[in-house]
């Protein structure tokens, strides 16, 4: 019997089973595809100051595609915020070569990883798999669902979730001209209730896409391509739900656990989850440490969960915020905000990660003391 099945291996999922390996706790991952990092279903940015946090610096760089110093965002009617810094802001990476680097790593540690593997139930101790088309019987003391957004273990957790709590993203490979150094977010109707990026690998290529809840994304990226006049060659096209709702109160029932995009341990300003949920995946072998060796409660991890969920909730406030605002509130919005100088003061503060950080230190500013009438409908959310 194994003391930890991991279900889903992705950045969180993988992260977990690497530490709870470590601890000395025979660990086996499952996943259902025939390879780590398949199918990319994410645009792989991820801030410096979460990977120097995290120390995987070295990971990061085997599988490094760009670096970026900034953002430009854009309102509907095109009033910018630029956020830049002299040094890396972000890194943008090969996605699924980075799984793929995670499960190396696991792997090196003495984690089992079943490919080709798709779990099918689990019964208290016993899991129910398909491998390669033939039933299986699995034996574990705990399951840590790491399944994503579409997570089964969460469903036979019994925890509910309802479709506003997702955008649908969808991707593409673009060729063309792009600043290589900055970020592009565009907010608008288009972008119902999210926004638009273009993120760009290079001079040349660029990741371009866009979430909504709409319910038609491939007209809506149409109308943001068309508008933006981005021209070229399209390729490795992609399409995924994105969770951006509140994280939940518990993510433990009996022996099963969740982590990751399956606890939605994403940013709903961003939708990105990679590093808060491999921070989550640490969190989580912790607590499997604490049950198994001083025989706490696996309850304990969403107390230990807490820092987190504290940025998580931060995140899913200023989304409300901003999803209850027009266009032309945007615009508003924007235009205060330049005056403020709320690009300089995001260039010198901002956490892409963490909005604990900055949030608190914005009225502490006299140029900041425009936004006071805005600050009040921000608590008011």
């Amino acid at each position: 019997m194994k003391m930890l099945t991991v279900v889903g291996a992705g950045p969180a999922g993988l992260v977990a089973a690497r530490k709870a390996q470590k601890l000395g706790w025979e660990t086996t991952v499952l996943e259902e595809h025939p390879t780590i990092g398949t199918p990319v279903n994410c645009t792989g940015i991820i801030s410096a100051s979460g990977v120097e946090e995290l120390g995987i610096r070295k990971q990061v760089e085997e599988v490094l595609v760009n670096k970026v110093r900034g953002a430009q965002i854009f309102s509907p009617n095109h009033e910018m915020v630029e956020v830049k810094k002299s040094g890396t802001v972000a890194y943008v990476v090969d996605r699924g070569g980075f799984d793929r680097v995670l499960g190396r790593e696991a792997q090196d540690a003495g984690v089992e990883i079943r490919l080709n593997t798709k779990m099918i139930d689990i019964r208290n101790e016993t899991v129910f798999v398909e491998h390669k088309g033939r039933g299986e019987l699995l034996k574990s003391r705990v399951i840590l669902g790491a399944d994503g957004v579409n997570s089964k273990t969460r469903r036979l957790m019994g925890i509910e979730t309802d479709i506003k709590n997702y955008v649908h993203a969808y991707q593409v490979v673009a060729e063309g001209n792009f600043n290589p150094n900055m970020v592009q977010v565009y907010l608008g109707d288009y972008a119902k209730n999210f926004f638009a990026w273009v993120v760009p690998e290079s001079a040349t290529r660029a990741r371009v896409g866009l979430a909504s809840t709409s319910g038609n994304i491939r007209k809506d990226f149409n109308l943001f391509v068309q508008e933006k006049n981005l021209t070229g060659n399209f390729c490795d096209r992609c399409s995924s739900l994105i969770p951006v709702g509140e994280p939940f109160k518990s993510v433990v029932k009996g022996n099963l656990m969740l982590v990751g995009d399956a606890a939605f341990h994403t940013k709903a300003t961003t939708g990105g989850g990679i590093l808060l949920g491999m921070a989550a995946g640490e969190v989580a072998a912790n607590a499997l440490h604490a049950h198994f060796k001083d025989n706490k409660p696996l309850s304990d991890y969403d107390k230990m969960l807490s820092p987190i969920n504290k940025e998580l909730r931060l995140h899913f406030k200023i989304r409300e915020y901003m999803n209850k605002k027009t266009e032309d509130d945007m615009d508003n919005l924007f235009r205060k905000m330049n005056k403020a100088g709320m690009g300089e003061f995001l260039s010198e503060y901002g956490d892409m990660d963490k909005p604990s950080r900055f949030l608190g230190k914005i009225l502490k500013k006299p140029s900041m003391w425009r936004l006071f009438p805005e600050a009040l409908r921000f608590a008011g959310t």
